[in-house]
């Protein structure tokens, strides 16, 4: 085992790989293109029911080398439950330290000296490792969970121990730009202030390259979102010729190059990683999982997600007893946590009596003390409609409100997986390896086999 060896993991998700081929041709991604050009290049097959092809459930397949069937992690949020190690746990036993910057649904050891943890912005009651890490976990999981919500606001306080936080952990002149960009849009109400979903990259990698830099860590793992939002927002745009329902020529000439952006904000985040990594560093770039354009509701108006004003009104609102927190997932998702499971049994039965235009108004699924939940209503509704809640009546916009664009991206098995160095040659599998398998080919970057 070489101890010189160390591992940068790009955790890009759910970049497509005819999407990186397509961009790389037209010389859009330079960076991308030197990392494939000294790769072992595969692509990956998450090999799953459609049920399990979400990004929480196979990023834990990544980590831990199981799948679905053996890690049982289904939720956001669940890693806590994991009874199976992953590759931190792998690289500690062996006295290598890790650092996890953002990366979705992971569990690691309470007092490991060796790995240092951000968590991921979804996840409920989990402690950043060191606590230092605490301010940015909190602040980016409230802007995060609520960034569709026009509604949701910070505290002057929140902003300022953010930027406080910032100021001492790698805060870069580029990144203000960025953000004083950001915010003069917000203000003009420019065309393209969607941009500001990639803020939180450019935010989060100043944190990554600090504490890079600071505990120069064996293994370490950057995460970013932002390619695979733009993904199941703005697919429609790009390739409009794709989808029955058709789109104004405003909106194509507004969206149809934000993907690219997209993928080119990653590139240059790959040209920064660059600049870090030494001869004895391996990147590696992967996806998990990938998307491709969602057209079957098409015909009927489109996927929409209605999402509640104020998930901590949950409660309230529908009368649940016995609720210690609600934590909102993604788009139209929430999480109770209850403080007994009779708790979340009486809080789900209830849930399950309230109806919308004839139809249950929510879908639910019960484990033990945590109800976790959504709206069902997924066509263009009249906001005025009524509905009805113990005898009073309110109106459906007075409840939820319509999150997002219209959904246009959805998941497929496939991802990338390319392993960089300086000196590599370039290799392309012909055909997928199981996501499964990647844990070993990490472990044995460090000579460690698995």
């Amino acid at each position: 085992m070489d101890s010189k060896n160390k591992v940068i993991l790009l955790e890009f998700n759910e970049l497509c790989p005819p999407l990186l081929e397509k961009f790389m041709a037209q010389g859009e991604l330079p960076n991308f293109s030197k990392l494939y050009a000294n790769a072992a290049v595969h692509t990956t097959d998450a090999n799953c029911d459609v049920e399990y092809l979400e990004p929480w459930i196979q990023w834990v397949t990544l980590h831990t080398g199981l799948p679905f069937e053996q890690h049982k992690v289904f939720r956001l949020g669940q890693a806590q439950n994991l009874n199976h190690e992953s590759i931190w746990d792998v690289l500690s036993a062996h006295g290598k330290a890790s650092w996890l910057c953002g990366s979705m649904n992971t569990k690691w050891q309470p007092g490991d000296n060796n790995i240092t943890a951000l968590p991921d912005p979804w996840s409920i009651d989990v402690e950043a490792s060191p606590g230092e890490l605490q301010e940015f976990y909190r602040f980016v999981r409230a802007n995060v969970q609520e960034h569709t919500n026009d509604n949701f606001t910070l505290s002057i306080g929140d902003y300022m121990s953010f930027l406080v936080f910032m100021l001492r952990h790698g805060l870069s002149f580029s990144s203000i730009k960025r953000i004083t960009s950001a915010v003069w849009k917000q203000a003009i109400k420019s065309d393209d202030r969607w941009k500001k979903a990639t803020l939180l990259d450019w935010l989060q990698f100043d944190v990554f390259r600090h504490v890079y830099k600071r505990k120069q860590p064996a293994f370490a793992t950057y995460f970013s979102n932002s390619t695979a939002h733009f993904q199941h927002k703005f697919w429609r745009y790009m390739e409009p010729e794709r989808f029955p329902m058709k789109s104004s020529e405003e909106d194509i000439q507004r969206y149809g190059d934000a993907i690219l952006y997209a993928y080119k904000n990653h590139d240059a985040l790959i040209g920064k990683v660059f600049d870090m990594a030494d001869d004895d560093t391996t990147i590696i770039l992967s996806s998990a999982l990938s998307q491709q354009p969602y057209t079957a509701k098409d015909e009927d108006g489109g996927r929409r997600f209605y999402r509640p004003h104020d998930m901590n009104k949950l409660p309230e609102w529908f009368g649940l007893t016995g609720v210690e927190k609600v934590g909102p997932v993604m788009s139209h998702q929430f999480h109770l946590l209850c403080d007994s499971p009779e708790a979340a049994q009486s809080n789900f039965e209830r849930l399950k009596q309230f109806t919308f235009q004839d139809s249950p108004l929510f879908s639910l699924r019960l484990e033990g003390k945590d109800v976790f939940g959504g709206c069902t209503v997924s066509h263009e509704v009249d906001m005025n409609t009524p509905l009805t809640i113990d005898g009073k009546q309110v109106t459906f916009g007075e409840l939820f409100y319509l999150a997002d664009n219209i959904k246009s991206g959805m998941h497929h098995p496939h991802g990338v997986f390319w392993a960089y160095r300086p000196k590599r040659a370039n290799t392309i599998a012909s055909t997928p390896i199981p996501l499964e398998s990647t844990m070993g080919m990490i472990l044995n970057e460090f000579g460690i086999s698995r």
